[in-house]
C-alpha cells in the first residue's frame, strides 16, 4: 500500500490565482470637480451677501443733502 502525500502538500503546482488590481480611484476627478465647483459657487453666494450686508450698513448712516 503506497502513501499519497500529494493531496496534503502545502505547495501546489497550480500557480495562485491572482486578482486583477481594481481602480479604486477611477471617480476621483469627478468628485474633485464637482468640490471645486461647488465650493466655488458657495463661496461666491456668501461674498455677494455679505457685500450687500456690508453696503446696506454702510449707505444706511451716510446721509446725501441735495440742494
Amino acid at each position: 500500500m503506497k502513501d499519497d502525500f500529494e493531496s496534503i502538500r502545502a505547495e501546489r503546482e497550480t500557480p495562485p490565482h491572482r486578482v486583477a488590481p481594481t481602480r479604486n480611484y477611477a471617480g476621483l476627478w469627478k468628485q474633485i470637480a464637482l468640490g471645486i465647483i461647488v465650493g466655488y459657487t458657495v463661496l461666491g453666494i456668501v461674498s455677494t451677501i455679505g457685500w450687500f450686508i456690508f453696503l446696506k450698513l454702510s449707505m444706511g448712516s451716510l446721509q446725501i443733502a441735495i440742494p
